[in-house]
């Protein structure tokens, strides 16, 4: 009913928006040119992002008129995401134990003040930092684009997900959870530099293309205020195809290694970690189908569970019915033979409308599928608004 009443109360003749995105004031394009579905990207809208987001390639001169505070404005957004209605079903199997059922209505998941652009030939700035009090996120970066007049030297400077270029996102997703193979962090104990697969920290990362090849150098220092001094590494190759019917497909490979040394003053050991990452992205008109293996290996400083190696896979199918109706299922599942608590599998299938190219409604079943065997499931059903302007 929930859901029924939030898309029926939208269900209309899409009409233009009356406010759109900074990308879209900047640049006189339509929201559809970079996003199939924000905040999924298009492969236009990955190229333009890769660089410096500059429609030109070595990039554009800007603008010469409009150097006022209403210039700045365009590329200042907000984003926000509010949560219509939840429902988690936790249930006990095999017992006669009722189920405990939790739901949640108009709850604010993420306002974000959004900067993006490039205020400078070849300078970019991005940034989304957020306005809920006490539990928000905040990323960014500081790119320099096109260096030496060549698109095979990029750099950026900030906190930001090593995964951006891969075939698969984490943070640009069709569906809003977060991809669980990327969720699992390098150790479990507590005090200690853990960083995961897929998350943001504060990182330096050289990248560049040629044609259809990509490359992306990266280091982090690790994920807490007090640095590794032994930092983390990165490595990303992606090939793009660039015409004929499935131009935009992609595959991608990267591997990052480093360790989580304690968090004290004085490190009790060296715990070395590799993630290895392979994905692939095949884009057709309507249909795009993604998504990636990922193999962890952990050997832990002397600790209770030192080895704690992991394989997490993902496959997802999104189909775009019209401009305004898409749909998409993903099927996802992490197992490992060391740690019985990371074990976890989740089938999800979504709808959403967008009434606007910058307003969206989405609706999701995630289905818990005990692949931990503890005879514990919790089911969620969500659907949410999403705007940018």
């Amino acid at each position: 009913m929930a859901l029924v009443a939030a898309v029926g109360a939208v269900l209309v003749a899409p009409t233009p928006a009356l406010a759109v995105p900074a990308f879209a004031r900047v640049n006189n394009l339509p929201c559809a040119t970079c996003h199939t579905s924000f905040p999924k990207l298009t492969a236009f809208g990955e190229n333009f992002m890769r660089n410096g987001f500059q429609v030109q390639e070595g990039g554009a001169e800007p603008a010469t008129q409009g150097k006022g505070f209403a210039s700045a404005l365009d590329f200042l957004a907000f984003r926000g995401r509010m949560k219509l209605f939840e429902s988690k079903d936790n249930q006990t199997l095999l017992t006669t134990e009722p189920n405990a059922t939790v739901t949640s209505i108009g709850t604010n998941e993420q306002t974000y003040l959004y900067v993006a652009g490039s205020a400078w030939k070849n300078i970019s700035v991005w940034m989304e930092n957020s306005l809920v009090a006490g539990g928000g996120t905040s990323n960014y970066a500081l790119g320099f684009h096109n260096l030496g007049g060549t698109s095979l030297a990029n750099i950026r400077f900030g906190r930001f997900t090593n995964t951006e270029w891969l075939s698969v996102s984490n943070q640009k997703r069709f569906l809003d959870p977060a991809y669980i193979a990327y969720g699992v962090s390098t150790s479990n104990a507590t005090g200690r530099d853990r960083v995961s697969s897929g998350g943001a920290t504060d990182s330096v990362e050289l990248y560049g293309n040629s044609g259809p090849a990509f490359y992306g150098v990266g280091y982090t220092p690790g994920a807490t205020a007090n640095a590794n001094s032994d930092g983390n590494y990165w490595g990303t190759v992606r090939f793009d195809l660039q015409s004929g019917a499935i131009a935009g497909s992609n595959i991608s490979a990267q591997h990052y290694s480093g360790t989580d040394t304690n968090n004290t003053t004085t490190a009790l050991g060296k715990n070395k970690f590799s993630f290895t990452n392979i994905g692939a992205n095949l884009r057709l008109e309507d249909l795009e189908l993604y998504g990636f293996y990922v193999k962890g290996k952990e050997d832990n400083y002397n600790f209770a569970g030192a080895k704690r190696d992991h394989t997490g896979l993902t496959a997802e199918a999104n189909y775009k019915f019209s401009p305004e109706c898409s749909a998409a299922v993903r099927y996802e599942v992490v197992n490992s033979d060391d740690d019985a608590t990371l074990k976890k599998g989740l089938l999800t299938p979504g709808i959403v409308y967008s009434p606007y190219e910058n307003l969206r409604i989405m609706a999701y079943y995630a289905k818990d599928l005990d692949k931990d065997g503890d005879g514990k499931k919790s089911n969620v059903f969500l659907t949410n608004a999403q705007f940018a302007f």
